[in-house]
């Protein structure tokens, strides 16, 4: 009986997960936008940002990328303190934008180089970031 009533239910939670997600997508992209627009004047500049998880499952399943045209980019941006200023903002922003607090701490915030990507997987992004 239980099973037939999980199995019944199981649609509804999907469409419940999927509306979950689809308003923390819009916090966090809300937040990394806020955080690009912050850094714009600092260097090295970004290359490009992207964000992936399963946070409707739980808000620690978040994972922003912060991505840098080369290596000594990325390398120079640690050094000065950028990528520390980006984890920090990043954090800021999705708490100002109402992401759920039990989530802030635990989630990921990661840098790379599109180099990288290229070494690593000959610039497809879906198997580097996978």
């Amino acid at each position: 009986m239980v099973r037939i009533f999980k199995k019944l239910l199981y649609p509804l939670e999907l469409r419940l997960r999927a509306k979950r997600q689809a308003k923390l997508d819009k916090i966090v992209s809300g937040a990394t936008d806020r955080v690009a627009e912050q850094i714009s004047a600092c260097q090295p500049p970004l290359s490009h940002r992207l964000f992936y998880g399963a946070s409707a499952i739980h808000p620690r399943h978040l994972v922003t990328w912060y991505i840098f045209d080369t290596d000594g980019d990325l390398k120079d941006a640690a050094e000065n303190g950028l990528t520390s200023k980006i984890d920090a903002l990043t954090r800021h922003e999705l708490a100002a934008g109402g992401y759920p607090e039990v989530g802030i701490l635990p989630m990921h915030v990661s840098f790379t180089s599109k180099e990288d990507v290229e070494r690593k997987t000959g610039g497809n992004y879906y198997l580097y970031f996978k």
